[in-house]
């Protein structure tokens, strides 16, 4: 039995699947704020709930928003103080005796859809997260890549391409929340369509009303995302020529948007070297499903 956990800034998704990864159980619990023991306690008395409801031995494997410390492997995640800084994966292997994975949640969720998902098959893949921020994950020849400094993928932090700034000298200048200017997850993430629309009609909603105005045909919505389709597929373009992988996976809050999968392939090659093959360009299978079930396959 696989036993995963998604450990968010509010809730912790626990979920069980078997050896046919057929989902068995799931809940939903809250997160423990800044203790560290509370957490650990959380995830040793659902393991071992489970572990004796099966009568097996379950692996367990957790995804979390954030990095790995290079140099200790201690958790690097500002927007979580329970775990910040902490090797929760070496101190819950002590207190359950069995190795426990841990990896971002990005790459949980792009392991999931390797795994009998849109990415099912693929040599590469890369996977992009569109919601509050962007995320992103990459899969190559069987494994997850995370790089020397736990950064592969993380394409919201590209900077935005200058011929965006070009195109669109009136683009607002908000500062990330890493500190810099420009980032693509500023103008491409769920957070970056609200601030474009409010640009352009002095009011703030959010993305999947901004969706509904497009799809009624609203001028000021019709705008604000053909900008931010063309600003998606500039930056999208810049991953593209650097992995140049088989399938881009789409997940987050706004990946059922249609013109997603209508305009990509349309304005792509406006940003590529020419005759460059693109990429297909899948939804993700699994949803909001996808991080703890990717956190409960770490093992395979």
């Amino acid at each position: 039995m696989y036993y995963g956990f998604d450990i968010g800034g509010t809730k912790v998704a626990f979920a069980i699947y078997d050896g046919a990864l057929t989902l068995c159980h799931e809940e939903r619990l809250g997160t423990p704020g800044d203790d560290y023991a509370a957490l650990q306690r959380l995830i040793l008395d659902r393991v071992l709930a489970a572990d004796k409801r099966y009568g097996v031995r379950g692996m367990v494997g957790i995804g979390f928003p954030g990095i790995l410390n290079r140099s200790d492997k201690s958790i690097v995640a500002a927007n979580l103080p329970c775990i910040n800084g902490r090797h929760l994966g070496a101190d819950l292997s002590a207190l359950l005796d069995r190795e426990v994975r841990v990896d971002n949640d990005a790459n949980c969720f792009l392991w999931s859809e390797v795994h009998q998902g849109a990415a099912e098959g693929a040599e590469s893949a890369l996977a992009v997260t569109i919601g509050t921020g962007i995320g992103g994950a990459v899969y190559v020849n069987g494994r997850l890549v995370q790089g020397r400094n736990w950064l592969a993928g993380e394409i919201g932090h590209y900077p935005l391409p200058g011929t965006i700034l070009m195109k669109y000298p009136d683009l607002p200048r908000p500062r990330c929340g890493c500190g810099r200017l420009a980032c693509f997850e500023t103008y491409a993430s769920g957070t970056g369509l609200e601030r474009l629309y409010q640009q352009l009609s002095g009011e703030r909603v959010s993305g999947q009303q901004i969706v509904a105005r497009f799809e009624a045909r609203e001028p000021n919505a019709v705008t604000a995302l053909d900008c931010w389709l063309e600003i998606m597929a500039a930056g999208l373009a810049t991953a593209l020529s650097v992995l140049d992988p088989e399938v881009v996976v789409l997940g987050g809050g706004l990946c059922g948007l249609p013109a997603l999968y209508e305009q990509l392939p349309l304005r792509l090659p406006g940003h590529l070297l020419p005759g460059v093959a693109l990429p297909e360009i899948r939804q993700a299978r699994f949803g909001g499903a996808g991080g703890v079930r990717g956190a409960a396959l770490l093992h395979l």
